[in-house]
């Protein structure tokens, strides 16, 4: 069993020794260069794992700080008594299987073709009108519902009007008029 003294030195070089070492090796690597940081390095990592492998196969006794338990005694190694056997779950014997006789396919029955109609002729979509612009009073705006595909340009395009103007009557910014909802009325003028 490990004193508690040198469960806390093994723990030291498990993990302080190597973070200082690192901090070490970099503060002189422009001395050292790239073979002592290699060789620092790996001597670093060598301290750390012996140190963790003592740790892991040693009988840990408990590790406190005043009254407060950091660390339960531990042993690797359990001990068995000599007594007690161990009893381990049987399981049933497999049941032996037999195999079952396969059934012959019937022969299958090819349908009769059958008769596909004539194709019929499908009338060719017609075109769908574009709004007409109903002349109104002058003086008095008209109003617009956007629709799918719509922008702003084909919009004045259609009813004749400059694209600022469309703006100026909605008091849109530019930017607003590029993002054209699908149901938004828009004053005409």
């Amino acid at each position: 069993m490990l004193s508690e003294t040198l469960l806390w030195l093994l723990l030291a070089l498990t993990f302080v020794v190597p973070t200082l070492g690192a901090i070490l090796l970099r503060l002189f690597e422009h001395r050292i260069g790239d073979i002592g940081m290699v060789v620092g390095s790996s001597l670093l990592l060598l301290i750390a794992a012996v140190a963790l492998l003592t740790i892991a196969r040693s009988s840990l006794p408990p590790l406190r700080i005043g009254d407060f338990t950091l660390l339960p005694a531990w042993s690797p190694v359990a001990e068995i008594e000599e007594d007690v056997v161990p009893i381990l779950p049987t399981t049933p014997p497999l049941p032996t299987l037999t195999p079952r006789p396969t059934a012959t396919p019937e022969p299958t029955v090819t349908p009769e073709p059958t008769v596909t109609p004539e194709p019929t002729v499908t009338p060719e979509p017609t075109a769908t009108a574009e709004p007409t612009v109903t002349p109104e009073s002058a003086g008095v705006p008209r109003r617009y519902t956007v629709q799918s595909g719509d922008t702003l340009r084909i919009i004045a395009e259609r009813f004749g009007v400059s694209i600022e103007a469309i703006l100026q009557a909605n008091n849109l910014t530019p930017a607003q008029g590029d993002n054209l909802q699908v149901g938004q009325e828009l004053v005409i003028p």
